[in-house]
């Protein structure tokens, strides 16, 4: 007997497919990133630039011009700024020009009240804190709520800066992380996908002193220290790890699709399986952001599989077009429970990018779980249920908002 909705070959025809409207839900983005102090003016390729993860400089602005997600932000904004949606410039232009009389505030502020968010989850660790306008400022601006969330990786390069012995640098990171919450941090992040991947082991003690004596001697030279040394870094996590499972805070790790700094062989979050079986972290909520793409079905199976981890669909970065984002929420509901998915949109830098992606998230998901009322696997009441959960009520519940 036919499905109603699905064509015969059983592929989706969304336009005839009743959807639940979650339009109105005020979306908590669990993961995304500060806005800059100066909103442009902004030429095209210094524009463009904000929409890839390429780190060519030469050409890099002339193909990001050439995505699926650039000319989907383009044209939603042009509609919204009331200019032409078949002219770049003219686009830019009026949005420089909302920008230029207070550097920007009118353009945050117009863009993420329409974008009906509720609250916004920043990562500290970037851009650097000297470029960006400070949270609560932003919250002001659009009526929201704005919470930080503690990059590890940036804490422990400044502890290791600071302190001579590998056991003071443990011992302070344990001081600085007795009470995260009363620090007003909502969650912890680590970026291990981008110093080695996501397999984090123990290693013996003289294989982390050694590291660490290197390390300091980076400081030395270069008055600075990027934190690679997989002994050293895993040593390191494991203390936070310990204190994040204690106090129920959860960690969210960089999976997946990011720039050429990570390894996208080694950001596959099955690597996360010996830090997922420790049992002495099992209260420690893990959040895989940016569904782990392209391995989206990878981080579900783990979302289904281990109570305490979290699956992120990200909306706006990674830059895909409107039939992959899809594809990886079709994904996500086909495997994990629907209380353990959030929304976020991992925007950063300007405006447009939160505001995009909320307007996506919505429209994307609820394609998709209208898909699932055809096939008889949802009723509509349930669909509507999965919406409101995703975009905002299991964020709301897990970070303790």
């Amino acid at each position: 007997m036919p499905v109603p909705g699905l064509s015969p070959n059983l592929a989706p025809d969304l336009s005839a497919i009743p959807a639940p409207d979650l339009s109105a839900i005020p979306v908590v983005d669990n993961h995304c990133h500060g806005f800059l102090s100066v909103q442009g003016p902004f030429d095209l390729a210094a524009y463009r630039a904000h929409f890839t993860e390429s780190a060519g400089q030469e050409t890099r602005a002339e193909h990001a011009a050439a995505t699926l997600a650039y000319r989907r932000v383009l044209r939603a904004l042009a509609a919204f700024l009331g200019a032409d949606p078949d002219d770049e410039a003219a686009i830019l232009a009026a949005r420089n020009a909302r920008a230029a009389p207070d550097a920007g505030d009118a353009l945050i502020r117009d863009l993420l009240r329409a974008a009906t968010i509720g609250a916004l989850l920043i990562d500290q660790g970037y851009p650097p804190a000297h470029l960006v306008r400070p949270d609560a400022q932003v919250a002001a601006l659009a009526g929201i709520r704005a919470a930080p969330i503690l990059r590890l990786e940036i804490l422990m390069q400044d502890l290791i800066a600071a302190h001579d012995t590998l056991g003071a640098v443990a011992e302070a990171l344990r001081a600085a992380l007795a009470d995260i919450r009363a620090a007003g941090y909502v969650a912890l992040k680590s970026i291990a996908a981008y110093r080695g991947g996501l397999a984090i082991h123990t290693w013996p003690r003289a294989d982390a002193e050694t590291a660490f004596a290197a390390a300091r001697r980076e400081v030395g030279e270069r008055g600075a220290l990027r934190l690679t040394s997989r002994p050293l870094l895993d040593t390191l996590l494991h203390v936070a790890f310990a204190a994040a499972a204690r106090q129920e805070v959860p960690i969210q790790f960089h999976t997946g699709y990011g720039d050429t700094d990570a390894d996208l062989l080694l950001a596959n979050p099955l690597h996360l399986r010996a830090v997922l079986e420790h049992r002495p972290y099992r209260g420690m909520p893990v959040v895989l952001l940016h569904e782990s793409y392209p391995y989206t079905r990878e981080g579900a199976y783990l979302a289904a599989v281990y109570d305490h981890v979290y699956l992120d669909l990200s909306y706006g970065i990674p830059f895909l077009g409107a039939g992959e984002m899809l594809a990886f929420t079709r994904a996500a509901l086909g495997v994990a429970p629907w209380t353990k998915l959030l929304y976020s949109s991992d925007a950063v830098g300007i405006p447009e990018l939160h505001w995009a992606s909320a307007h996506d998230g919505r429209r994307i998901l609820s394609a998709a779980l209208g898909e699932c009322v055809a096939t008889g696997e949802l009723t509509m009441r349930e669909a509507e249920a999965a919406g409101r959960a995703i975009l905002h009520e299991n964020a709301t519940r897990l970070y303790q908002l």
